[in-house]
């Protein structure tokens, strides 16, 4: 990915803002937990999702080294589905019963 591409990608989401009443800690603590919940949802299609660390970007990659810049879910999503071999179902009574535990 390049650098361009990484800034040019559309700016804040509703979902990356700080919880009402919080502070900057509360917000990166938020997001650190969306991060893992994403990793933990997007392993089994063989994704990974890491935070670059500023902005409300995060960046969905696949076993083959190809990535894609996401903002906000609708986005995750999105770059989930070109980057799997299968089709994403976060639904899947499979994955949901794998995160139960």
């Amino acid at each position: 990915m390049c650098v361009l591409c990484y800034e040019l990608a559309p700016e804040d989401h509703w979902a990356d803002a700080a919880p009402p009443g919080g502070s900057g800690g509360a917000a990166r603590s938020a997001r650190h937990r969306r991060k893992r919940l994403l990793a933990a949802v997007l392993a089994p299609y063989g994704l990974t999702v890491s935070d670059p660390g500023t902005g409300p970007h995060w960046v969905i990659g696949n076993r083959k080294g190809a990535e894609d810049v996401a903002v906000g879910l609708p986005a995750i999503w999105q770059a989930a589905d070109r980057l799997s071999s299968r089709p994403i179902d976060v639904l899947d009574p499979r994955l949901l019963e794998a995160l139960r535990r």
